[in-house]
C-alpha cells in the first residue's frame, strides 16, 4: 500500500502540474459545471411543481436535489470507466509507456495511479454541483452521515474501476478503446437512478437498475445528504456496492495481467 500511495502521488503531482499551466482550459470547466447544473434547474422547474406522483419516485425529494446527488456520482462513474484506459493510450502514444513498465512499480500500481488526478478533479467536480446547488440554487441538505455519502462513493469507484481497468487492458492489447464502455456508461445513465428515477422505470425495465452499481450508490448519497439516512440506513446499498467491487475488481485486474502478458510476448506493448 506504501508504494501504491507513492505511485499514485507521482502521478497526481505530474498531472496536476500540467493542468495548472492550462488556466483558462480550467475556468472554463467549472463554468461549464454552473452551466450545466443551471440546465438541470431550469428543467426541475419544469417537471416538478407539486407533482405528487414524481415525490414519490424520487423517495421525496423534489427533482432537482434528486438529479444533484446523480450528478455528483455520475463524475466519479465516468472517471472509473475512462480515466485508465485514457491514461494508458495517453502514455502509448507518448512513447512513454515501456519507460513506466521498466520501473519498479507494479503493473497494477501503475495502471490504478494513473488516474489519481482525475479523482482529484471528479472530487471537486462534485464539490462544486454540491456548492452550486445549496448556495445559488438553495437546495437545503439534510445531513445523516457524511460518512456514509464518502463510503458510497468510495465504494463505486472500486467497483467501477474493476470495469476501466479492464478498458484500459484492453486498450494495452487491442490499441483501441473499449467498445463496451459506452454502453455501460450509457445504460449506468439511464437505468441507474441518476437522472430518471427507476421507479418511474416501466415495469419490464425496473429490474436492471438492480443490476447497476450506481443506483445504489445515488441512492446512498441522497440518503445520507439530502434524507437525513444514518450509515445504518444506507448499510444495505454499501453492501450492495461491496458485493460488486468483490466481483469486478479481481476480474479487470486479472485481464490487464492477460493483456500485458499477450503483448510482450507479441513485441506489441509499445505499439499504438
Amino acid at each position: 500500500m506504501i508504494r501504491l500511495a507513492q505511485t499514485s502521488w507521482a502521478f497526481l503531482v505530474r498531472d496536476l502540474q500540467t493542468e495548472f499551466s492550462y488556466r483558462l482550459a480550467f475556468l472554463l470547466q467549472v463554468s461549464g459545471l454552473f452551466v450545466q447544473a443551471l440546465m438541470w434547474f431550469l428543467l426541475a422547474r419544469l417537471v416538478s411543481g407539486g407533482n405528487e406522483r414524481l415525490l414519490e419516485q424520487t423517495g421525496g425529494l423534489e427533482y432537482f436535489p434528486f438529479v444533484l446527488g446523480g450528478l455528483m456520482v455520475s463524475r466519479f462513474l465516468d472517471v472509473s470507466l475512462n480515466a485508465y484506459a485514457s491514461q494508458i493510450r495517453t502514455e502509448q502514444t507518448t512513447g512513454t509507456l515501456e519507460a513506466m513498465m521498466v520501473t519498479p512499480a507494479r503493473l497494477w500500481h501503475l495502471i490504478l495511479s494513473s488516474a489519481s488526478f482525475s479523482y482529484v478533479f471528479a472530487a471537486f467536480q462534485s464539490g462544486m454541483y454540491l456548492f452550486f446547488g445549496v448556495f445559488v440554487f438553495d437546495v437545503e441538505l439534510d445531513v445523516g452521515s457524511v460518512l456514509g455519502a464518502v463510503a458510497a462513493i468510495l465504494f463505486t469507484i472500486v467497483a467501477i474501476s474493476g470495469v476501466g481497468v479492464l478498458s484500459a487492458a484492453f486498450v494495452l492489447y487491442f490499441k483501441r478503446g473499449n467498445p463496451i464502455n459506452f454502453l455501460i456508461s450509457t445504460s449506468s445513465f439511464l437505468f441507474g437512478d441518476v437522472v430518471i428515477p427507476a421507479q418511474s422505470l416501466p415495469d419490464g425495465l425496473a429490474w436492471i437498475s438492480k443490476l447497476v452499481p450506481t443506483s445504489y450508490a445515488v441512492d446512498a448519497v441522497r440518503g445520507a445528504l439530502l434524507r437525513g439516512e444514518g450509515l445504518a440506513e444506507i448499510a444495505p446499498n454499501l453492501l450492495a456496492l461491496a458485493v460488486f467491487s468483490a466481483v469486478l475488481v479481481p476480474l479487470g485486474l486479472f485481464g490487464a495481467r492477460i493483456a500485458v502478458r499477450r503483448a510482450k510476448l507479441e513485441g506489441t506493448l509499445v505499439q499504438y
